[in-house]
């Protein structure tokens, strides 16, 4: 018989409503190590409590476990997220073959299970959910094992960040299904990909919109009250955002920040920068610079 501990976990959570998991570090995440399981039938995962963060991938199969008792089927295309001190282990054995990417990591902050979705997260997915195996998710996690696999080539920060990156991708696929849930329309959307994947260089709204096919006025119009904020203000903060990890990790002069985040002009760079953040670029690299780190 379950203890009433999990007895009332078991009531106050269902499978069907995963956790939705955050962290605010500004910090890498520390990559430990990945790789891939890979078993003809009959798996059962073995029961487990890690002081680290574990991530799993099915690409084939199901896997069933049971996640701080909570049991999940995690079928093709999706993944779970199994919390740095949470029990789990297989609930059930796999009927056929099981493939499977897993890789294990640590946060300077601990994740936190989210309750209001408002506030603002480096890391905002679900426990559980389904990934683009078509995607980045699934070549960002392919290039992950690619580092880990010839560390005599590629240091321990390619690791950190290539793990970063896989989970912040995770991140954005969430944001991007909530979009579709809220029926944005899917030029909004379009408009959203394009900022993130041309952010580093100078563009106006206007090439924003000959680029989608629309007017720059309807876009504006558009974008504003579909999400919330103007297309400049969009942008911005996702060149702050990658500006502040430039300020923290790499010591790079506040110009080079500036124009490796698509800002033509230094001082306006600055001016937005403390506008969004409260502080100027210099006072954020003295407070959060790596060399303070203890």
């Amino acid at each position: 018989m379950k203890n009433a501990k999990a007895v009332n976990k078991m009531l106050q959570r269902k499978e069907d409503k995963p956790r939705i998991f955050g962290c605010k570090t500004t910090r890498p995440l520390q990559f430990s190590v990945c790789g891939q399981l890979m078993s003809p039938a009959g798996f059962c995962h073995e029961r487990r409590n890690f002081d680290v963060n574990v991530l799993i991938m099915v690409i084939e199969g199901t896997l069933y476990i049971d996640a701080d008792h909570v049991q999940h089927a995690i079928g093709p295309g999706q993944y779970i997220l199994l919390k740095a001190g949470e029990e789990h282990y297989g609930y059930r054995a796999s009927e056929g073959k099981l493939l499977y990417l897993w890789a294990h990591f640590q946060t300077d902050q601990e994740l936190e299970t989210v309750e209001d979705e408002g506030e603002e997260y480096t890391y905002l997915f679900p426990e559980t959910s389904h990934y683009s195996a078509l995607g980045r998710t699934a070549q960002l996690f392919h290039q992950l094992m690619d580092l880990s696999l010839d560390d005599q080539l590629y240091t321990k920060d390619m690791s950190d960040y290539a793990m970063s990156l896989l989970l912040m991708e995770l991140s954005q696929e969430y944001f991007r299904l909530k979009n579709s849930t809220k029926k944005v329309p899917s030029v909004v959307v379009s408009a959203a990909e394009w900022i993130k994947n041309h952010y580093y260089q100078p563009f106006d709204v206007m090439e924003l919109a000959s680029d989608l096919g629309y007017q720059a006025d309807y876009l504006s119009s558009l974008f504003k009250r579909s999400m919330g904020i103007s297309i400049v203000r969009y942008t911005n903060q996702i060149r702050i955002r990658t500006a502040k990890t430039l300020l923290s990790n790499y010591g790079v002069t506040i110009k080079e920040a500036a124009f490796s985040c698509g800002f033509s002009d230094e001082k306006y760079f600055m001016r937005v920068f403390k506008q969004l953040e409260g502080v100027t670029p210099a006072q954020y690299r003295k407070s959060f610079g790596r060399k303070n780190i203890n």
